[in-house]
């Protein structure tokens, strides 16, 4: 993890890097930076100390601590330029008594704000979370190879679940012309995907947070285009900033795919930390399983980001776990139980099941996936 310092007042610098010492985190003096030059060093120096560079610049392994006195306003615009030109995590230090000076810095791409009167606490806590949460948000992406598999259930729990455990998981929808998560979630969502990428040339985290539906379970949700007409704008490009955007703001970023293959939908496979195949154990859902499977290998998506999810097993007449797994000639990773009943009561209240139904088996299940993705996403696989 690096640390960097910038302020253009020399006793304010001081105190970050002596809180910065006094938690044994270093920061050498070449890592205490001038206003004027913030934002370029960093876009520069980190991505070239950092192999996890990404494509703006600053690596996720990068915390900046900004402080905002004495000029709050040209601080501001420091902050915001850094937001936008790296990935680096900013916390901003200043007055903890100006409200509006709290919410702006936010605004602009601060993920945390310290109080610079109660800064060695302060900056305790807030290192805490984001070792909690890890550098840089992983990104689990849900597909199922052909339709009825239950795939946007899945998706849905895993998100619920993860934010349980996480405070914070986003969800989007990449089913564009049949998105159905709002209604799992019980929201009716205001703003859609369609009108991030419509804006995309001014995205930033203020935006993000603009157009997401915050579920009773605490997900947060980035629903589908309403309108196939607005299905157009989600190009690959965008999904590509808006998932490094997420990744850089939420621990999870759960992504419920389309098994159409075109470019928005490869984009967000190669993007995935985690990709999930959720399938029946019936020769339809298999045989696409794995076609999928060639189709992701063609991609260069490596196997050991894959894993298979066999759902609503115990139903009759079908396949044995076995059976699927010498067709596909790859593990089963994850079996979740048929309990059709108690999945569609939840899904037709809104409610996921694992918060409608916790002690079913079911729920039971989806839990211990949940927690089997956080923990290998985390492992890098």
């Amino acid at each position: 993890m690096q640390y960097y310092v910038t302020s253009d007042d020399s006793v304010i610098a001081d105190q970050i890097s002596k809180a910065l010492v006094q938690l044994d985190q270093a920061c050498p003096a070449s890592h205490i930076l001038r206003m004027d030059a913030a934002a370029s060093t960093l876009a520069a120096a980190t991505s070239v100390a950092s192999t996890g560079s990404s494509p703006g610049g600053a690596s996720a392994e990068a915390i900046v601590l900004i402080a905002l006195s004495p000029d709050f306003e040209r601080a501001l615009g420091i902050l915001r330029d850094i937001h936008r030109r790296t990935a680096a995590r900013i916390l901003a230090v200043g007055p903890a008594t100006d409200t509006k000076l709290v919410l702006r810095a936010l605004r602009e791409g601060a993920l945390e704000y310290l109080d610079q009167d109660e800064l060695p606490t302060e900056l305790s806590d807030a290192l805490s979370r984001l070792n909690a949460s890890g550098t840089m948000g992983r990104i689990i992406g849900v597909l199922a190879p052909c339709g009825g598999s239950g795939a946007s259930t899945l998706a849905v729990n895993v998100a619920t679940v993860l934010t349980q455990k996480f405070q914070s998981c986003a969800l989007i929808d990449l089913k564009l012309e049949a998105g159905d998560l709002g209604p799992l979630l019980n929201l009716k969502p205001n703003h859609t995907l369609s009108d991030l990428c419509q804006n995309i040339e001014r995205l930033d985290y203020s935006l993000l947070q603009g157009c997401l539906s915050r579920s009773e379970g605490g997900v947060q949700l980035l629903a589908a285009p309403v309108r196939i007409a607005d299905v157009a704008t989600v190009t690959p490009d965008a999904v590509d900033s808006i998932l490094e955007l997420a990744s850089r703001h939420f621990p999870f970023v759960v992504l419920d795919m389309d098994h159409t293959f075109r470019p928005e939908q490869r984009r967000a496979m190669l993007n995935s930390d985690m990709l999930v195949l959720v399938l029946r154990l019936d020769f339809i859902s298999l045989r696409n399983t794995r076609i999928t499977l060639d189709f992701l290998k063609s991609i260069d998506v490596s196997s050991d980001r894959i894993r298979i999810v066999a759902n609503r097993v115990g139903e009759p007449g079908q396949l044995s776990v076995a059976q699927a797994e010498k067709s596909l000639g790859i593990r089963i990773w994850h079996v979740i139980p048929d309990d059709q009943k108690t999945v569609n009561r939840a899904n037709n209240d809104g409610i996921p099941v694992v918060m409608q139904s916790p002690s079913a088996k079911v729920s039971r299940s989806l839990m211990e996936l949940a927690a089997n993705l956080a923990g290998s996403a985390k492992q890098g696989g």
